[in-house]
């Protein structure tokens, strides 16, 4: 049985801009978004939290188990 689709790097190669459903592509046009640029601008606040709060909870399991 031989396979008569092309491998997914080629179909898409074709044409990367084409939609099989209308809806789909009306979703991608209005929402498309990207997920990096929507994390960037908490990073300044995110980044130090988290530091200080591994800080805390590595001295936590110093003091326990000290």
């Amino acid at each position: 049985m031989q396979h008569h689709q092309p491998p997914p790097d080629q179909a898409m190669a074709d044409h990367p801009r084409t939609y099989s459903d209308p809806e789909l592509r009306a979703y991608a046009e209005e929402h498309a978004e990207d997920i990096l640029d929507s994390v960037v601008h908490y990073m300044p606040l995110i980044l130090p939290a988290m530091a200080a709060l591994l800080i805390f909870m590595l001295a936590f399991i110093a003091v326990v188990m000290a």
